[in-house]
């Protein structure tokens, strides 16, 4: 009887002293029943794309003002990629504004072309040559191609010698009258008389037989009634 009176003091005693030390512990701020159940509570929450999940830590972060950032995050993304179209298609629209006057621009360049062009470099040929080394003067005779009266002609002549090089070449403008199908002779001065040049159809000195040269005519323009 007196061994358990002994056992149960002893016990008393432990317990007391625990019940002590916790108080002075919690007397002091050492202890804390509400920090524990709090670190418990406090967690981290970390929102994926489709998800919310939550982690031990020590910051807290709702998951209701998470998703409304990150709503706000998606609707500035969406402004910012509505300006970035906007400016792409003012770039394209300013571009194919810009390109509209150059291809008016050659639109008009080319019908101007075909305008001056019209005159067909055949309407007017060249019927016969003739320049002997006697002559200083050549005998040109051209032949209106077209169906209209001719009354202004400005053409080339071209002379090149018996290998085909070129030797020399006059422009000339002529007031004929040359009639619709109908062949027409005037003057025009022939090459190199003074050195006794003359067309190689045509009589050439003896002394210089090589003195001969060949004509190509050249159409540059012409008038009709």
């Amino acid at each position: 009887m007196n061994e358990r009176r002994g056992s149960a003091g002893t016990v008393f005693l432990v317990i007391l002293v625990i019940v002590i030390v916790v108080g002075i512990l919690w007397a002091t701020g050492l202890v804390r029943w509400e920090d524990s159940a709090k670190k418990q509570k406090e967690t981290v929450v970390v929102i994926d794309d489709d998800s919310v999940t939550a982690s031990d830590g020590d910051v807290t972060v709702p998951a209701d003002e998470w998703l409304a950032l990150k709503n706000e995050v998606k609707q500035l993304r969406q402004e910012v990629n509505q300006l970035k179209s906007g400016s792409a298609k003012s770039a394209s629209s300013k571009t194919q504004t810009t390109a509209t006057p150059a291809s008016a621009q050659t639109t008009k360049t080319t019908t101007e072309g075909s305008s001056s062009a019209s005159q067909s470099a055949n309407a007017i040929t060249l019927a016969n040559y003739n320049h002997d080394w006697v002559q200083s003067e050549a005998t040109v005779a051209l032949k209106n191609n077209t169906d209209r009266t001719i009354t202004q002609v400005t053409g080339r002549m071209i002379y090149y010698d018996m290998s085909g090089n070129m030797l020399d070449y006059q422009d000339f403008t002529k007031s004929v009258t040359i009639e619709p199908g109908m062949v027409k002779n005037f003057s025009l001065k022939g090459y190199g008389h003074k050195d006794h040049y003359a067309y190689y159809k045509s009589d050439v000195i003896v002394t210089n037989p090589d003195r001969k040269y060949k004509v190509k005519f050249e159409l540059k323009s012409y008038k009709t009634n």
